[in-house]
């Protein structure tokens, strides 16, 4: 399997952590000096100051704290053979797995904790980690949503670069937390732990018909150009 790893795109989001972090840390100072005098304008840059400080944690979590998710994913599926190829920040959706089945859409989560799924509704039992989402660590939404939005896009893209051809979208739920229990009954779309991700790359995907050699060769061919292209 081979990985390919948009890094331009991760360098500029690692500078607007360390700005949005920079930013936050200089207003709440700020904020906290003038607090006696101008109270109302200290009101002001403490907002900013958290809002700022927010952000550069959440890009931070997202692309820089490592083990990031491409990091992971790339893990997960190491045992899958060449004909796989992880794209990482190049595609509409930001993790994509182009294969003789075409593309699929993966959607990494990394709660830990047990995670349900029920008549249509998610928990998620954070206890106190819920608290660290006040300060950009992510939470858990609604994953199903998420994922048909993602497949939507790669859909469009692919459309649009391969009219002639019909190009199969598919998409899977990534929990990449070692300690993530999963209790997902009913749910529409598949959801597995990244232990499980290299099997369902392999035999969750056989109900669909594979893509010819030939038309897997032109999608390659149009993933490589988009990845010289940055």
């Amino acid at each position: 399997m081979q990985s390919f790893v948009n890094e331009p795109f991760l360098k500029k989001r690692s500078t607007y952590a360390r700005w949005g972090s920079y930013l936050g840390i200089g207003a709440l100072f700020v904020g906290l000096i003038t607090s006696s005098r101008y109270p109302l304008l200290a009101y002001l840059f403490l907002v900013v100051g958290l809002l700022g400080a927010t952000f550069g944690s959440f890009m931070a979590n997202r692309y820089v704290r490592e083990p990031r998710a491409d990091q992971t994913l790339e893990d997960a599926l190491s045992g899958l053979d060449k004909r796989y190829r992880l794209y990482n920040y190049y595609l509409p959706s930001d993790y994509v797995v182009a294969s003789h089945y075409g593309l699929t859409t993966i959607l990494p989560k990394p709660q830990e904790g047990e995670i349900t799924y029920d008549n249509g509704r998610w928990h998620h039992k954070a206890g106190w980690r819920r608290l660290l989402q006040f300060f950009g660590a992510p939470n858990l939404g609604k994953p199903d949503r998420e994922l048909a939005h993602e497949m939507q896009l790669v859909r469009e893209w692919i459309d649009a670069v391969m009219p002639e051809e019909d190009i199969p979208v598919s998409g899977v739920i990534a929990f990449t937390n070692p300690r993530a229990a999963l209790n997902v009954s009913g749910l529409p779309v598949p959801a597995v732990t990244s232990g499980d991700l290299g099997d369902h790359m392999k035999r969750g995907l056989t109900d669909q018909p594979p893509l010819s050699t030939a038309v897997r060769k032109d999608l390659e061919r149009i993933l490589d150009e988009v990845v010289a292209a940055g």
